[in-house]
């Protein structure tokens, strides 16, 4: 829309703000003056940005927390020890203390790969390391998950033939998995880690998208002459 003198003379009654047409009337109609270089425009960008990085971080957290959640049932011991429910179990309860234990590495599994996938869409060098260590962690006992069927793809993203897990002792699956192993143990300590950057970013990122949406309205408000 072209601004014309009487817009302008208009919007000068209203305010009170006195206006150089000439100057004022040429920025308005130039190109330059209403580019996406404006202040107001970059604000906007900035609040997206922020937003959409609150939005991230808070997904990463929540995937962390999961698998945190799934690798602590795998390791837990005493009473809760899904191992010791199996050995120690009426053979008609087995199978159900069994399914509770398959099930339960299925969970740890896909928590696993959606927490690589969370920490790929957050760039930052505390993410990509994070997401290393998790690497380095299966790749660590590479060997023993490949016995109870547990294989990595060029991503690191786990899968799991269920019919050779099914097939591995209760202890071998204790040794990789329980809180003896390393891989289920040191996975938990990553999440709870990743899970604690996660929120620190979240809520520093919400600040700056807080901050930039209140900054945007006042700019906005000083230039409203049409209203």
């Amino acid at each position: 829309m072209r601004i014309t003198t009487s817009m302008l003379n208009e919007t000068a009654k209203k305010t009170g703000i006195p206006i150089n047409q000439n100057n004022l009337l040429s920025y308005l109609n130039n190109d330059e003056g209403v580019s996406d270089n404006t202040l107001l425009d970059a604000l906007n960008k900035n609040n997206k940005v922020s937003s959409k990085a609150t939005e991230n971080y808070k997904k990463l957290e929540k995937s962390a927390d999961r698998l945190k959640d799934a690798a602590q049932k795998l390791t837990a011991d005493g009473e809760q020890s899904l191992y010791d429910k199996i050995r120690n179990s009426e053979e008609a309860d087995k199978p159900k203390h069994q399914e509770e234990l398959y099930s339960g590495i299925g969970s740890f599994l896909e928590q696993y790969n959606a927490t690589l996938s969370e920490l790929d869409k957050n760039a930052g060098p505390m993410n990509s390391y994070y997401k290393q260590m998790l690497k380095d962690t299966a790749k660590e006992n590479s060997k023993a998950l490949e016995d109870l069927g547990v294989t990595a793809d060029e991503d690191g993203r786990l899968s799991l033939d269920m019919e050779k897990l099914k097939n591995a002792s209760v202890d071998d699956i204790e040794k990789v998995f329980g809180k003896t192993g390393t891989f289920a143990v040191k996975s938990s300590i990553l999440a709870e880690r990743i899970s604690d950057n996660a929120q620190v970013n979240a809520e520093s990122y919400s600040s700056q998208y807080s901050a930039f949406g209140s900054l945007q309205s006042q700019i906005a408000s000083k230039f409203d002459f049409w209203g």
